[in-house]
């Protein structure tokens, strides 16, 4: 008789896992990447940032820089407080001659003044804060001038000055890598005081700023509607000034809406097919906005007008107003027609604007 023969092995349980992989195989594969140390790459951006602001500021107050800037600064500011008038009131005359031959200029500054203005203004002002914080931290961690090491007696022969050299060349090497960690320690406590939400919000806004800027300089639908826009709102309170709904005095909220579409309605359609002529008349309706508001200022503090916001609500301004907007118009709209630049006696007195054109022009 044969023996009986063991019965075959049951099947291993499914576990998911192909043949030749194993438990341990599969929990390598599923952990994490390892991570790589860059902690060292940080040290010196950190420490040469630290010690550059120190030599700054050293240098400045040897030199007493701030003091002179602040001092530029305070006259810069109260001479044109003094000739504020004055200054407005020129650069309205520039724009209504020659307002068109700053295009980029004039458009990027109405752009940002009518949209980006406050929030770029209000978000670096964030920023400028907390640097001040941090600054003020800086100065109070900065460590004291050290004090004068006492003179060393000389070696008396050639292998041990070498000698000495050596120890001492050691010595400094030590001392400036412990220099390097305590500078980077010193940055690293200013950046945890700086908030990194606020300098984002501020670089962002700035270069949402300059974005616009660019799509305004490159042309494009983009121009014709900021031309448009800014048209429409210089004319909006003239136009308002001399339209009359009666009764429909309790909605004048819509009244003026229906005005400020209507005029987008034209305007919109005249900046896309003459384009020329909707910008002459967006720079000549500045200029004698400027003109017109400023004029009367300096006028009165010179006594020759009385009261200049009683004449600036009157219907003299507003045609004073009208009458330099059209000749704004038509005699910019002559010159680009005759092809004709900005002459070198108004270049010559405007060259920083004329710079910035060119710059503009180049992005």
């Amino acid at each position: 008789l044969k023996p009986a023969s063991a019965p075959p092995p049951a099947p291993a349980p499914a576990t998911g896992l192909r043949p030749a992989e194993t438990p341990r195989s599969a929990m390598a594969d599923a952990a994490p990447p390892t991570k790589v140390d860059a902690s060292p790459a940080l040290l010196v951006p950190l420490a040469l940032a630290t010690r550059g602001y120190q030599q700054l500021t050293q240098a400045m107050a040897k030199t007493k820089a701030a003091d002179k800037i602040g001092e530029v600064k305070g006259k810069v500011e109260e001479q044109y407080a003094a000739k504020k008038d004055v200054v407005l009131a020129a650069v309205g005359l520039v724009l209504i001659l020659y307002g068109a031959q700053f295009k980029n200029l004039l458009l990027c500054t109405q752009v940002v003044l009518a949209f980006l203005y406050d929030r770029v203004k209000g978000a670096i002002a964030d920023s400028i804060s907390d640097v001040q914080v941090a600054v003020e931290k800086l100065k109070a961690d900065a460590p004291a001038a050290p004090e004068p090491a006492p003179d060393a007696p000389e070696p008396a022969n050639k292998h041990a000055k070498k000698r000495e050299a050596k120890k001492t060349s050691a010595v400094s090497n030590g001392h400036r890598a412990e220099g390097m960690k305590e500078e980077a320690e010193a940055a690293k406590k200013v950046l945890k005081v700086l908030d990194q939400g606020k300098l984002s919000a501020a670089a962002t806004e700035v270069l949402a700023a300059l974005m616009a800027c660019v799509l305004l300089i490159h042309g494009g639908i983009a121009q014709k509607v900021a031309i448009s826009i800014s048209l429409v709102g210089l004319v909006v309170d003239k136009v308002d000034a001399i339209l009359d709904f009666p009764g429909y005095e309790s909605m004048e909220a819509w009244t003026r809406l229906i005005v400020r579409v209507g005029l987008h309605a034209v305007a919109l359609p005249l900046a896309i097919v003459a384009t020329p002529l909707a910008l002459a008349m967006n720079a000549a309706a500045l200029g004698a906005k400027l003109a017109t508001d400023h004029g009367c200022r300096v006028a009165e503090a010179q006594g020759r007008l009385k009261e200049a916001d009683e004449f600036l609500a009157s219907k003299k301004a507003l045609l004073t107003a009208c009458g330099l907007c059209g000749f704004g118009t038509l005699w910019q709209l002559w010159s680009w027609a005759a092809g004709s630049g900005l002459p070198w006696y108004v270049q010559l007195p405007l060259l920083p604007a004329w710079l910035l054109e060119v710059f503009l022009g180049l992005l």
